[in-house]
């Protein structure tokens, strides 16, 4: 998000010196960008304690309303799948804490203080003290190390700006572990969750849209090698665009794709339209690979005629789903020149929209009907899609047969329910058209301006 667009760039080019924290300042892809940008990658030396993975652990039973929390309740859900007693007792034991948490509140504001008083480490305040920044920027505070980074940040009296990655964040990951001073949304629905959750002011919060999300506004954007690419302009026939979800998610998308590749065939109702998906990043490396999910892809790209697009991974990197900065022009070309895009709730719902291509949510599972805990039509529940869908985002479809009408609606008339799917789109990212690296280098540098914060170092650092 922050390097794709050059908004670090933009900061520099101003004279602001900018460091970035990254958990790998030996990553190929991270250091080729930092030089480019004149940014100074550092590693936050610290590793997890144990009672942070703990309280982590706890902490969606004691902070939150779990039961009505469909994000929280799935991660509950997947932790009694999981296998082995000290999961499931870990799962039996949180719901009988979060049950006597709301008759006791008064353990949850002691929780609360014991976690801040963990978070609050000295390497963290040393590491902050000796970096002497005016501004430090978090972008995912639901995760180690930010929150201790931004505790010491504030001990120390540094700004801190919560810039986040994620349309899913604020409902999906609970209460955020640290805080901050100023805070830059994507658009009128984030920002109305900053109010709702966090009761943060009006005056502390600027509407940015989403770096990231200017190239899908550039129509100038840079060409990429990219043999899919080339096959596809030379056939020239339409294509659905299949981005995957990963799979603990929505398991059954490969059974999807296998049911649209076979209405390709000669006879279909999908005759003469080719079927491109492309696996999550998460399911290539790191701590969610997913040989199954590939293998199964392969397969179809062999027996069924399905084209992939894999997203280029930076290899031995400690970053989850490094992926090269090219990439993300082939991921733009096949978005933008896609018939319709298909997806089972994942950010690339906004990016379709971004684009002006019709959005299609798969909440099934194939031919078949898991359990709603395992099923991909859960994630219709979760706050973010539930939104986006609510705000004219998307069609949703329950079965191949509701499917095939829709991408027949869609395909005929790729206007449909295009006023819908505008206003939806300006629910999340506000009334953007390419320049939120701009307004989000501007908001940056207004923060410089403001007075210091008493004690703080003066100095221009972000």
């Amino acid at each position: 998000m922050i390097f794709q667009t050059g908004l670090l760039r933009q900061l520099t080019e101003r004279g602001v010196s900018v460091s970035v924290v990254v958990p790998d300042a030996t990553d190929p892809n991270i250091v080729s960008l930092c030089e480019r940008d004149g940014v100074r990658p550092l590693e936050y030396p610290a590793p997890d304690q144990p009672a942070q993975r703990i309280l982590k652990s706890l902490r969606k039973y004691v902070v939150e309303d779990i039961r009505n929390n469909p994000c929280l309740w799935d991660k509950h859900e997947e932790l009694k799948r999981a296998g082995g007693w000290r999961k499931k007792l870990t799962g039996s034991l949180g719901l009988i804490l979060n049950a006597v948490v709301v008759y006791a509140p008064w353990l949850r504001r002691l929780f609360l203080r014991m976690e801040q008083r963990i978070l609050l480490r000295p390497q963290a305040i040393d590491f902050i003290e000796k970096l002497a920044p005016d501004i430090l920027v978090s972008t995912y505070p639901v995760s180690a190390p930010e929150p201790e980074l931004m505790l010491a940040a504030r001990h120390l009296k540094v700004r801190t700006v919560l810039h986040l990655l994620s349309w899913d964040n604020i409902t999906a990951k609970g209460h955020f572990q640290a805080l901050a001073d100023d805070y830059l949304a994507w658009g009128p629905t984030m920002k109305e969750e900053l109010q709702t959750f966090y009761a943060v002011p009006e005056a502390r919060i600027t509407e940015c849209g989403v770096p990231h999300f200017d190239l899908y506004f550039r129509k100038d954007e840079q060409r990429v090698d990219s043999p899919l690419l080339e096959k596809l302009e030379a056939e020239k026939e339409p294509y659905l665009f299949f981005a995957l979800s990963a799979s603990r998610y929505a398991p059954c998308e490969t059974a999807i794709l296998q049911q649209l590749c076979a209405e390709t065939k000669a006879g279909g109702r999908l005759a003469g339209v080719r079927i491109v998906a492309r696996p999550h990043p998460s399911a290539l490396s790191g701590l969610m690979e997913d040989t199954k999910t590939l293998d199964k892809l392969k397969a179809l790209e062999k027996d069924a005629g399905l084209l992939v697009s894999y997203p280029l991974m930076v290899t031995g990197s400690k970053m989850n789903w490094s992926v090269r900065d090219s990439d993300m022009y082939e991921l733009i070309a096949l978005l933008r020149g896609a018939a319709v895009v298909l997806n089972s709730g994942s950010t690339v719902a906004v990016e379709a929209l971004a684009l002006g291509r019709s959005m299609v949510i798969t909440a099934y599972d194939g031919p078949e009907k898991l359990p709603y805990d395992r099923s991909a039509r859960r994630l219709m529940d979760y706050p973010h899609l539930r939104k986006l869908m609510a705000d004219g985002g998307g069609e949703r479809t329950n079965n191949h047969e509701e499917l095939m009408e829709v991408l027949r609606v869609l395909m005929k008339d790729p206007t449909y329910h295009l006023a819908r799917r505008q206003r939806a789109l300006y629910r999340q990212i506000g009334d953007q058209q390419g320049n939120a690296t701009e307004q989000v280098a501007a908001a940056l540098l207004t923060f410089l301006a403001r007075p210091q914060v008493p004690g703080q170092v003066e100095r221009s650092k972000v």
